[in-house]
């Protein structure tokens, strides 16, 4: 991996490389609720979700922040 990848990521730890390693870093608005909530309740059942994907190996994970 040219050493200009490891300054343009975020470097964070990864489970399956074992390592720290850059990645991808997003946010993503999550549905909370598995049951469809009523229309008014609608905008309250969703939560941010920090979405990390290593840019070694590809594996993905996602983290609800509350």
């Amino acid at each position: 991996m040219p050493a200009d990848v490891d300054e343009e990521y975020q470097r964070e730890h990864c489970d399956v490389c074992g390592d720290e390693t850059p990645h991808d870093v997003t946010m993503e608005i999550q549905e909370t609720h598995t049951d469809a909530p009523r229309e008014e309740n609608q905008k309250f059942a969703k939560s941010p979700c920090r979405v990390i994907t290593c840019k070694r190996c590809g594996n993905e994970s996602r983290t609800l922040q509350r």
